[in-house]
């Protein structure tokens, strides 16, 4: 798995098997199997995140997908904050 995270880090573009394999020591089909596999990736994070982060540290998790396209659009959303008393 640590193959497969430093490959994805590597190359820009569609994450196909094709890719990763011009960019890392492994083949397509190898990746193939791999993505047959069962893979607890909220296990992986927790685990991850105490490694990092050892002690009582108080962590917040968010995610910004407002890079997302709506219906094939390229449409962002943004969020209004209100100012002042309303």
């Amino acid at each position: 798995m640590l193959t497969l995270f430093a490959v994805l880090m590597v190359f820009q573009g569609k994450a196909t098997f094709l890719n990763m394999e011009r960019y890392s020591c492994a083949s397509e089909k190898r990746y193939r199997r791999w993505s047959r596999r069962d893979f607890d990736f909220a296990q992986f994070n927790t685990e991850s995140m105490i490694q990092a982060f050892p002690g009582s540290h108080e962590c917040i998790a968010a995610i910004d997908a407002s890079f997302i396209s709506i219906s094939g659009h390229g449409i962002k959303r943004q969020l209004e904050w209100p100012v002042g008393d309303n």
